[in-house]
């Protein structure tokens, strides 16, 4: 009995040991795919990410080739293509209530952004979205929220400091003529946010929200009046031409005249 009860307490320590050893090392691949899943039900959309990289011992991870596709209704593919983001966490202040996280730091990244024919923004839809899949609660603005339905209290993030810099943005607005942008964004940096994945997902999507539409507001106004300009100077110059033209018609006429005159002088 007793070697039968220590055959089993080795197999179970085996087994623990194997399962620890495969957890570490299929770390990367496992958050992987927890992202692409939990962020794909978050935003209703498909979210891929192409390598994550997680280094406990410094409490960093990088995630790389992540993409967010743009909701049902619009023509452009995608709505962010994320080369890489890096990850700072606080594994000292981080516990079962909360994930602290130093820095999260999101360089040259692109953004898509469209304003379809009913005048909706890709955007503002994706923020919409958040807390609406997993059969989450739409009201996701409510710190005492509830996680999908099971009565817990929802993580919490804790974020230092949340950089996205040299974004570039590619705007498509189907209103105005279907006309596009290509343009750059400014910096967003934001200090210390707290509240839910969702919450804080929406603070950011605010923001660049209101940063492609003052960029799309600028373009757009330096784009019309440079239109104006050019038509204002085409209309001059088909009138310079014109007035030219009828300039060069009178003159050929009086000069006709003055022939005719002086001959009729001569000839006499």
């Amino acid at each position: 009995m007793k070697k039968t009860l220590l055959g089993l307490m080795i197999v179970l320590a085996i087994a623990i040991v194997v399962g620890v050893y495969y957890l570490f090392t299929n770390l990367d691949a496992i958050v992987e795919a927890a992202i692409e899943k939990f962020g794909s039900e978050a935003v209703r959309t498909s979210v891929e990410v192409d390598q994550v990289g997680i280094r406990l011992a410094e409490g960093a991870a990088t995630i790389s080739g992540l993409s967010i596709a743009n909701p049902d209704g619009f023509s452009l593919p995608k709505a962010f293509e994320l080369d890489k983001v890096e990850v700072d966490i606080n594994l000292e202040k981080t516990d079962k209530q909360q994930i602290a996280i130093d820095l999260i730091n999101i360089a040259s990244p692109r953004v898509f952004y469209e304003i379809n024919a009913d005048r909706k923004g890709s955007l503002n839809v994706l923020k919409d979205n958040m807390g609406l899949g997993a059969g989450a609660s739409s009201d996701s603005s409510s710190s005492g929220s509830s996680t999908a339905g099971t009565g817990e209290a929802p993580i919490r993030l804790s974020i230092g400091r949340f950089v996205f810099k040299d974004a570039s943005l590619h705007a498509r607005v189907v209103p105005l003529n279907d006309k596009t942008y290509d343009l750059k964004l400014p910096s967003l940096v934001l200090n210390d946010l707290q509240g839910t994945p969702e919450q804080i997902s929406r603070q950011v999507l605010d923001r660049l929200i209101e940063h492609a539409k003052n960029e799309i507001r600028k373009q757009g106004l330096d784009r019309e009046l440079a239109e104006i300009k050019a038509k204002a100077q085409q209309r001059l110059d088909e009138e310079k031409a014109k007035l030219e033209q009828q300039a060069d018609e009178r003159i050929e006429e009086e000069k006709k005249k003055a022939e005719d005159k002086l001959k009729n002088l001569l000839g006499r």
